[in-house]
C-alpha cells in the first residue's frame, strides 16, 4: 500500500514547547482508523519511525510520539538519563497530546485509536491504557507493569502482550502478576511469551532481534489491531 510520512508537532505535555512525532498514513481518502507508537529507551530512532510505515502499510494512520524532544541516543544509560528527566505526567500529557491530535485528522476514525509500545514504551502502551478510557486497544512489547499493579483495574481497551522468555528485566513473576491483576479485573487479554527469545527480540537493528518471534508477534499485533480497531 502506498504510503507518506512525515514530522508533525502538536498539543501535549509540555505547555511551553509543542511535542513532536512522526506520522505516517496510507494514501486513502477514507477515514482509517490510528496506532500511537512508543518508541524504546533510545528515542525516536529509525527503528521507530519504520514500525510506524509499517503499520501505514497495513491501512493505519501511525504517529510515533518523540518522548525525548529529539534526543536520540545509543547507549543504555544515557536513554535512562533522559527518561528520568521527564515525569510520568508529563509523558502521559504527550501521549494523550497525541491521541487528541489523532482525533482531529479527518482521515481518522475517532473512536478507533490504539497504543504499541516497545520495551519502556511498551510499559507506557499499558499505563496509558489504565489512564485513557478512550483507547480502543494496546499492544504491549516486553514492557513493565504499571505501579500499582491495580491500575489495571481501570483498562477499557483489550490487552495484547507480546513477551521475551529470557529477558532479564521483565520476568515470569512480572508477567503472571500482570494476568492475575487482568484476570481479577475481568479485562480482555492475550498474552504470549516467546520462552527463548531476550528482551527486544523486536528491534531488528540489535543483536537481540529473533526474526521466528520478531515475525510471529506482528502476526498476532496486526490481527489483535484488525480485530479491535477496523471493526
Amino acid at each position: 500500500m502506498e504510503t507518506s510520512s512525515s514530522m508533525v508537532e502538536f498539543l501535549a505535555g509540555n505547555a511551553r514547547k509543542r511535542t513532536r512525532g512522526f506520522l505516517a498514513k496510507p494514501r486513502k481518502t477514507e477515514r482509517v482508523s490510528a496506532v500511537i507508537v512508543i518508541h524504546e529507551i533510545w528515542g525516536l530512532v529509525e527503528h521507530i519511525k519504520d514500525v510506524s510505515r509499517r503499520l501505514a502499510g497495513e491501512g493505519y494512520v501511525a504517529l510515533a510520539v518523540d518522548l525525548f524532544n529529539g534526543k536520540t541516543v545509543a547507549k543504555l544509560q544515557d536513554g535512562r538519563r533522559l527518561r528520568e528527566g521527564i515525569t510520568e505526567d508529563k509523558v502521559l500529557g504527550d501521549l494523550r497530546g497525541a491521541f487528541n491530535y489523532l482525533k482531529t485528522l479527518e482521515y481518522v476514525r475517532p473512536n478507533r485509536i490504539g497504543s504499541i509500545g516497545f520495551c519502556m514504551g511498551g510499559g507506557l502502551s499499558l499505563l496509558f491504557a489504565c489512564h485513557n478510557t478512550e483507547l480502543a486497544a494496546a499492544t504491549v512489547f516486553y514492557g513493565r507493569n504499571p505501579s500499582p499493579i491495580d491500575l489495571v483495574n481501570n483498562i477499557h481497551s483489550p490487552i495484547l502482550g507480546n513477551y521475551a522468555g529470557a529477558d532479564m528485566a521483565i520476568t515470569e513473576s512480572d508477567i503472571n502478576l500482570l494476568k492475575q491483576a487482568l484476570t481479577r479485573y475481568g479485562k480482555t487479554f492475550d498474552i504470549k511469551t516467546y520462552p527463548s527469545a531476550p528482551h527486544a527480540f523486536f528491534n531488528d537493528t540489535k543483536e537481540s532481534y529473533r526474526p521466528e518471534a520478531a515475525n510471529d508477534a506482528w502476526k498476532r499485533t496486526l490481527r489483535f489491531f484488525d480485530q479491535y480497531l477496523n471493526a
